[in-house]
Formats: C-alpha cells, structure tokens, sequence
C-alpha cells in the first residue's frame, strides 16, 4: 500500500527530472520564461504600460523595461488588497499573497498567481524527499514512512481583499493541511495557531514527538526552530520526562486550554519511554543525542542559507555526524530560485524553469553592482564570482532587484550552483571593509569554540559612538558562561578571527579606519524574548530569522535594553533611542 511518503517521493521525482532536464539548456528553458511570462501578462494593467505585447526576445525586454523595486509595484498591491481590483500585475487571478518575512525592512506584500503557486508546491514539498530517497538508496537503505516533528508556524492572515497571505515557505505546508497528521508529529493547532495564542512551541513539539520512537525526520522551514528546540531539551530534559511518565501536559507551560483539554486526553503514563529517555539524557548531550532516542532517525531538513548556516553546526551537535541535512532551497516571496540535487551539500541548483534570472556583476572592490551595464542571464556567470539577482516571475514582477548576492560555486550540467552570500543591507560596511554574514557566522563559530563557550544567538552591530567605530558583537551565552574573563577572551579572540578572515578588516585595523572591536553579554533568553516581541506583534514564528547586523532603530532598542554588561555604548544607544 502506497504511503504519502511514497507519493511525495513520485511528486518529487517529476520536479527533480525537470530540474536535470532544463538545467542540460538553461538558455533554452530561460527563453521559454520569458515568452511565457511575456505572453500571459501582456493585456495587464502593469504590462500595458511596460510594451510587453512589442516585446519578442531577451534583448528587447532588457532593453525596454527598466529594472525595478517594490516601490514601483507597492500602489498595484494596495489596489489589489484594499480595492479588489484584478488584473492590475498580471494577467491571472491573484489566489494569495507571500509577504516577506519582515527580519529586514519593511515587509512586503506580494501576490501570487496558479503558476508559482503551483511551482512552490512541487518543489517546496517534495524535491526535499526525493533527494533523501536518492541519498539513502545510493547506501543501500531505504527510506522510511516519514514521521517527526514540523518546528515551524503555518499560521497566516487574511488581507482586506480576502485572501490569505503567508511566508513563501510556509505555502507548501499549508496546502498539505489535510494530511499532516499522516507524516508530522505536531498537532495542527499547534502548526496553525492564530496570532492571539501563545504556545510553549520548544515544549509541545518536544511533548508530541519524544514519546515517539518511531521519528525519521526532523523537519522546519527555518533552521533555528530546531536548533532552539534542542537547546529546550538539554535545559527542560527532566520535566519533559516526568511529564511522560506522569501521562500529562505540563500546567506551568503556555497553551490554549481548548489545546490542553484537547490534547491532554491523549496521553497515556508512560513510565517506560520516560525512562528510556533519562538513561539517555543522564549520559549528557554531548554526543549527538538524537539517534540515541530515535534510532528510526534517517535525515533532517530546514533552510539553513546565508545567516542560517552557522545555526547549521548547531544542528549537527544535536543529530550527529550521520544524519544527512537537506537545505531545502533559495527561496522567498518572489519565488522559488534553487534547490540542492543532494543532501550534506551547501549549495544550491538554480531552477531554469520557475522566474527568469538576471544577474549584475559585482566586482571585488565594489560594495554594490552597477546599474548601468546589462545584466548577464543564467548561462553567462562565472564561478567564484559574485552578482545581485534580478528576477521576473509568472505573478508580477518584472525585471525586479532582490538585492540578494550570489556567489556560483560551481556547475550542475550547465547551470550554475549558487550561494546566497548576504543581503545588501545585512553586510557589515563600518570602513568600507564589506564583511559579510559569512565570515560574521565563520568569525563566532571559531572564537566561541576558542574560548570554550556556547551561544544560543548574536549580532553584529555597526558601531558608530567611538572613534574610529567598531564592530560590538552582542552574544547570548549558555547559562553560566557570561564571566567577565570569558568576555575578555571574546573580544581578543574576535579581532584576531577578523583579521584572518577579512583582508580588509585586517588592514583597516592596522591603519586605524577600525577600532578594536567590543562584545557585550545579553541577558538569558534575550532571543527568546526577541521571538515573542514579534510573535506579539504578528509576525509568524517560522518567518524570523536570526538577527545577524543590528540595522534599524527597533532593533537596537531591543537588543541593547537586553544587555547585561555595563558599558558605555549601551547608554549612547538607549538614550539616542529615548531622545527620538
């Protein structure tokens, strides 16, 4: 008997064949895009107004529509949700928006027709489980009915046209609502919340999915879920045992009391498993404690790109050298750009089928790309250069600046595989040294290892209150860790790490453009407290990220009223925050 595992390795293997297909002639595919994309939209207000109908090849679309932001199409989306008119970006029906996750700037709000809906869905959902089904029978094993905990939120809103707007990654799941409960260990009520309800999520997926032993995946949208909820685990382990064997849901731990009255009649004492779990959780944590209390366990998934990938090595502490990761893909409200063909791999596929791609190049010393020169398409890039991706998509966009950077890696048939290296606005720029969110994740990754500590969150903020500014590393610590010593050690260890890893960094520090940097400790559960500030403000759990450069005016309030160590910028700071 088929299992919808089975169907989502069958729906996957025909996304993932049109993969290696289009990516033999990425030129090809990339053309059919656009003369699709072309074709559909022509009669639309939009692409009236931009010629689409005189427009027949790449060329005359480069040269004749100009390159474009959210600011241009930000009045047709207002249209659409307050006034509910049709056919304003795109010749088809809008069935929903994807917003953005709201971690840098101002969310944006984007409607999404059949085609990329339908895109979104066959490779969101299932080219992840056909790659593990590829991996695992390459060594001979086969891969299992799919059981484990979804750390995620599908929980959205409706717009004041009607329709519902999610995170882009968040829209395959929902459209699976019907048969979670057939492969996801998670309640539905605790996947699709309303904004009003507060959930205890660490505990509750942990409650649902410990008692379990028959978990083969771990599986989020956005990496840190997972790595938060195993920091949960080594912190809570001996209630989430007691609660087990006692058959009960905490009463100390947040969650509707429809959910509690609900949910509470389906467990059982269960004084064996508890114990089973204490044996292990009493030999501690620092062997990888997942396939010790799942031996079933076979991969895990979640995207882990640009600022994710250090929370990446988080991860693997908890699974273990021989869980297999699958990064799930590049994508964003603007649509679904790459995917890994394998599992373990950091990079990423480019889809020659789903937008049309541009890209301008950067040069080395440039902070940003020129505007001016034509943009390459998908068959011109170079490995180990990078470039600013500009899309066109089948739901209105057109020619449109992500300000994401890419780096190509390397060639997958004839198709680049690609990097997401940062967002422009998320690079460190304090001396015009450009450091990125890579060598930010590398930096922390090394220094805390050097000195002997673990974080559970940082960022990066840009000083400017000292001559010359600085880069101050704000760092959450595991408890007991936060010692004056170990700060001292930090900020030595930090500036050494930075002088290896960027070359300018190391020689702005030497010309003194760079001051010696600073780290201030925050106070336990800073990123917690982070989450539920958002959460209270509606924004979806699985859409926040970590917040890598602290860059707004509401960030910096936040987080520096977080700070436990005394120190002159903190002051400087909050009183220029106070004083706005």
């Amino acid at each position: 008997m088929a299992s919808f595992s089975d169907l989502g390795v069958l729906l996957g293997e025909v996304s993932r064949q049109q993969i290696i297909h289009t990516t033999k002639n990425p030129l090809k595919a990339q053309n059919n895009v656009l003369k699709k994309i072309v074709r559909r939209n022509k009669n639309c207000e939009l692409g009236k107004k931009l010629g689409l109908k005189d427009i027949h090849s790449i060329k005359e679309y480069q040269d004749k529509v100009p390159l474009s932001t959210y600011a241009d199409y930000e009045p047709y989306v207002d249209r659409m949700m307050n006034n509910g008119e049709k056919r304003l970006m795109f010749n088809g029906l809008n069935l929903r928006y994807a917003s953005s996750s709201g971690s840098v700037g101002k969310p944006k709000m984007l409607p999404k027709g059949l085609n990329d809906l339908w895109k979104m869905q066959c490779i969101g959902f299932s080219v992840s489980v056909t790659t593990a089904y590829h991996h695992l029978k390459g060594q001979g094993k086969r891969l299992k009915g799919q059981l484990g905990p979804l750390a995620l939120n599908l929980s959205g809103h409706k717009t004041a046209d009607g329709k519902m707007s999610n995170g882009a990654a968040q829209i395959p799941l929902r459209m699976l609502k019907p048969i979670l409960p057939f492969f996801c260990t998670s309640p539905i009520p605790l996947l699709f919340p309303s904004l009003d309800d507060k959930f205890d999520t660490s505990y509750l997926h942990l409650r649902f999915c410990l008692e379990n032993k028959k978990v083969t995946y771990l599986g989020s949208i956005v990496v840190t879920l997972l790595t938060q909820m195993f920091d949960y685990l080594e912190d809570n382990w001996e209630m989430l045992c007691d609660d087990i064997e006692k058959g009960i849901i905490n009463p100390n731990i947040d969650c509707t009391e429809e959910f509690r009255k609900k949910y509470a009649k389906k467990f059982k004492p269960n004084p064996e498993r508890a114990a089973e779990l204490r044996r292990e959780f009493e030999k501690g944590f620092d062997d990888p404690i997942a396939p010790r209390i799942w031996p079933n366990l076979q991969w895990a998934y979640g995207m882990m790109s640009s600022n994710l990938a250090i929370y990446a090595e988080k991860l693997r502490k908890a699974i273990g050298p021989d869980v297999p990761i699958h990064r799930m893909g590049y994508a964003a409200a603007e649509g679904y750009f790459a995917t890994p063909m394998e599992l373990d791999v950091e990079d990423y596929v480019a889809i020659p089928y789903t937008v049309f791609f541009e890209f301008l190049p950067i040069e080395e010393d440039e902070e940003k790309a020129d505007d001016s020169v034509r943009p390459l398409l998908l068959n011109e890039l170079e490995v180990g250069k990078m470039y600013e991706m500009i899309v066109s998509n089948f739901s209105g966009l057109y020619r449109y600046k992500m300000e994401d950077v890419i780096v190509v890696t390397g060639m997958y048939n004839n198709t680049p595989r690609i990097k997401l290296c940062f967002r422009q606005n998320l690079s460190m720029n304090v001396a015009n040294e450009k450091t990125t969110t890579d060598m930010t994740d590398a930096a922390v990754d090394q220094i805390t290892k050097e000195v002997g500590v673990e974080y559970q969150g940082f960022s990066f903020y840009p000083d400017f209150t000292t001559k010359p500014p600085r880069y101050t590393l704000l760092i959450e610590l595991k408890k007991g860790e936060a010692s004056e010593e170990n700060r001292e050690a930090l900020i030595q260890a930090l500036d050494n790490a930075m002088d290896g890893i960027n070359e300018k960094y190391y020689k702005y520090r030497r010309w003194g453009m760079l001051g010696r940097p600073e780290v201030l400790f925050l106070k336990e559960g800073a990123y917690v407290a982070y989450n539920k500030y958002l959460q209270d403000k509606g924004v979806v759990l699985n859409q926040i990220k970590p917040v890598t450069v602290i860059n707004n005016e509401e960030r910096e309030q936040f987080f520096f009223s977080q700070v436990a160590t005394d120190a002159p910028v903190v002051k400087d700071v909050l009183a220029k925050a106070n004083k706005e």
